[in-house]
């Protein structure tokens, strides 16, 4: 795991964005709860189903680039975009449950508008 996301290894989310910072070659690491937290779907012994938004940020255009959208189940969330962050990826990862579609629906549509 990336040394910067070991403070938030014990934090609880169900929303977790990890997106450009402020700085140049920075990046804003955020865990949130849904308002409406709903039922957990999907999942099994290996860890929680997540809905998956990833994406590369084209400086040179300004615009988002590589965009993707899936679900999956993760073992440990902060593992897995330890994986990502390295190689540019920047995006959000959302606990799946019975109130998160809407709000990952909206989302995935206002970057596809972008």
């Amino acid at each position: 795991m990336l040394d910067f996301l070991r403070p938030l290894k014990n934090d609880k989310f169900d929303f977790l964005t990890f997106l450009d910072g402020d700085k140049e070659n920075s990046i804003q690491i955020q865990g949130q709860d849904y308002a409406e937290p709903g039922e957990k779907i999907g999942g099994s012994p290996l860890g929680d189903a997540y809905h998956i938004i990833l994406f590369r940020n084209d400086e040179l255009e300004d615009k988002y680039v590589d965009f993707d959208h899936f679900d999956a189940i993760l073992p440990d969330p902060l593992e897995y975009i330890s994986g990502l962050i390295p190689s540019g990826w920047l995006g959000i990862i959302a606990k799946k449950t019975t109130t998160s579609q809407k709000i990952v629906d909206k989302i995935v549509d206002k970057m596809q508008k972008a």
